[in-house]
């Protein structure tokens, strides 16, 4: 199908100046894949439709410290992160990412692990993660049904290495495919 449309003249998102959550992408890869040395394998599901609020917290591990030489001050060191993004909404049935999610509810060990594309004000970084706390359904009986899922990542995250774009559209199961294009190198007057 051809695209013949485009965004209204300043309609179009920023990521500079006042920062909008928007802007912000999060992708499941629904392949249960946990690699991170290569993002174009997965089939990502884009984690957006009905979820009206993802929150990043870093749950740092931290040692205070005092000794004589601080004068009655301590000092604070931050021995770890175990970073997650808390995710909430509505139910979606038929939203591949939420439906992924929504399969998992019974699952324990190995079988909450997948990988996260988080993209965030433009930085795309990859995870491996736990899908932990989920919540397929429920609320009152006048009102839909809630979503919730925490994505915690186990270990370090990596950047992708290049420029990072996912397909247009999705395929026919509702995932997206991951693009990376070499980073291009700038080339100095000294490096001649």
């Amino acid at each position: 199908m051809a695209k013949n449309t485009k965004p209204i003249a300043g309609t179009e998102l920023t990521t500079n100046g006042a920062a909008l959550n928007v802007v912000n992408k999060l992708y499941l890869d629904t392949t249960d894949a946990t690699d991170l040395d290569d993002v174009t394998t997965g089939k990502w599901a884009w984690l957006a439709l009905d979820i009206t609020q993802i929150t990043p917290s870093a749950n740092e591990t931290s040692q205070s410290d005092a000794d004589y030489a601080g004068n009655g001050f301590g000092s604070t060191e931050v021995t770890s992160k175990r970073y997650q993004l808390a995710v909430t909404g509505k139910r979606h049935i038929g939203d591949a990412a939420q439906d992924y999610v929504a399969s998992k509810q019974f699952a324990i060990g190995n079988a909450l692990h997948t990988r996260a594309l988080w993209i965030d004000n433009g930085e795309a970084i990859l995870a491996e993660v736990t899908l932990s706390n989920i919540v397929p359904t429920g609320g009152n009986a006048n009102a839909n049904q809630t979503f919730q899922v925490t994505i915690v990542f186990n270990g370090a995250p990596v950047a992708i290495d290049g420029k990072l774009t996912m397909s247009d559209r999705p395929d026919s199961d509702g995932t997206y495919t991951a693009i990376v294009a070499p980073a291009t190198t700038v080339i100095t007057p000294s490096q001649h």
